[in-house]
C-alpha cells in the first residue's frame, strides 16, 4: 500500500461523513444513491461526535419526526464502526418484525455496495446477522416482542428503534440495555 492509499484509508476510517459519501449507498425515494447526510443527520452526527470527544461514549435519545433518516444514519454509523474495529458488536432492536427486516436490509445494502477495497469478508450473512470473522466484529438485529432478546450479550453499539412501541420495554431495559458496558467507545441511540 503506497502513502496515498494509506491516507485515503485513514480518512475513511476516521471520518464517517467522508466514508458515508464514498462507501455507503442508500435507497432514496427516487432509487439508489450515495449516502450524503441531510441537515437532521448532520445535526445528530455532530452531537454524537461532540459527546464522544467529551465523554468517550455516546448516549442519545432522538425525538424526531418521520422520515428524517435517523435509522439510516445510525445504521450506517454502526456498519462503519463494526467494519473498522476489532471485537465490536452492533445490535438493532426494533418494535416489530417488518421494521427489523427493513433496517437490516439497509445494512446488507451498505455491505453489498461498499467498495471491495474496504469491505471486510462476511463469514456469516443471513437475515439477522453479518459477522466479520477477520475482525471478530458483527451486526445483529432483533425484535422487541421477544423478552430475552440480547440478554447475555456484550454489545458496543445499540440502536433501539421505535422504543415507545416495544412490547416489553421494562424487560428490555433490564437485559439489552445492560448488555452495553458503561465504557469508552460504546454508543446507544434510542
Amino acid at each position: 500500500m503506497d502513502q496515498e492509499e494509506r491516507e485515503i484509508r485513514i480518512k475513511l476510517r476516521d471520518d464517517f461523513r467522508h466514508y458515508s459519501s464514498k462507501c455507503l449507498k442508500i435507497r432514496t425515494k427516487f432509487g439508489g444513491d450515495k449516502f450524503i447526510m441531510n441537515r437532521a443527520q448532520q445535526y445528530v452526527h455532530d452531537i454524537a461526535e461532540d459527546q464522544k470527544s467529551r465523554t468517550g461514549k455516546v448516549r442519545i435519545i432522538v425525538l424526531k419526526g418521520r422520515q428524517q433518516g435517523m435509522s439510516t444514519l445510525i445504521g450506517g454509523r454502526y456498519y462503519w464502526l463494526v467494519t473498522h474495529n476489532e471485537g465490536a458488536r452492533a445490535f438493532i432492536l426494533t418494535h416489530d418484525g417488518e421494521a427489523t427486516n427493513n433496517l437490516f436490509d439497509m445494512t446488507q445494502r451498505y455491505h453489498q455496495n461498499c467498495p471491495k477495497a474496504v469491505r471486510p469478508l462476511a463469514d456469516t450473512s443471513n437475515a439477522k446477522e453479518l459477522y466479520f470473522g477477520g475482525l471478530d466484529s458483527g451486526y445483529k438485529v432483533g425484535t422487541a416482542g421477544n423478552k430475552g432478546v440480547g440478554r447475555s450479550s456484550t454489545i458496543q453499539y445499540l440502536h433501539g428503534s421505535e422504543v415507545a412501541f416495544w412490547a416489553n420495554a421494562a424487560e428490555h431495559s433490564k437485559g439489552i440495555m445492560q448488555a452495553v458496558p458503561n465504557a469508552r467507545g460504546t454508543e446507544i441511540f434510542l
